[in-house]
């Protein structure tokens, strides 16, 4: 976790102006590559989710197809498993997603050549920076069914979520773009 906090830190001293959206897109993605390497998901089923500056919609950074295509939902948007953590900053563990109402919407973008597969189980926790939450992190498990999507998420990877957010959160705050 060092080496990837220190290369987090090394990418935010290398923000300029003029870089700005590549390095906090750079930082995205290697934030990305770490979770999914360490939770034994894709890269597209690491997901963060930001508060926009008018603090009134949740915009997708991660996946990056859904950042590009500008993926955005509203912050009253009641069905959605990262509304509800975002307001009660409490982290949340859905083995059964498929059986839980949600905004599914995002689930039916392809990320990659392959058909969409439905989300089956996900873990999400708030990402709180200066007492505040700004946006969640989702790690999910997708597949045809809860057997094919791998083994259910626990309290044990709520802890190591949430002790990662402080390794990269000040630098993806600090280097987020105006624009979103």
């Amino acid at each position: 976790m060092e080496d990837f906090k220190s290369l987090i830190i090394s990418l935010e001293s290398q923000c300029t102006d003029e870089h700005q959206k590549d390095i906090f897109e750079n930082i995205v993605d290697k934030t990305c590559e770490y979770l999914a390497d360490l939770f034994e998901v894709d890269q597209t089923e690491v997901a963060i989710i930001i508060l926009t500056n008018n603090e009134k919609f949740l915009r997708f950074i991660a996946p990056k197809k859904l950042y590009k295509g500008g993926a955005t939902f509203p912050l009253s948007k009641r069905e959605s498993l990262s509304t509800k953590v975002m307001l009660t900053k409490k982290s949340d563990i859905k083995n059964d997603v498929i059986n839980i109402k949600h905004l599914s919407i995002y689930e039916q973008v392809k990320t990659s050549e392959e058909k969409p597969k439905p989300i089956q189980k996900m873990l999400t926790v708030p990402l709180i920076h200066e007492d505040k939450a700004v946006g969640v992190i989702q790690i999910s498990r997708k597949g045809l069914s809860p057997d094919e999507a791998g083994q259910d998420f626990s309290d044990i990877d709520v802890q190591k979520l949430l002790s990662l957010v402080p390794s990269f959160l000040p630098s993806l705050i600090k280097t987020k773009p105006h624009s979103i």
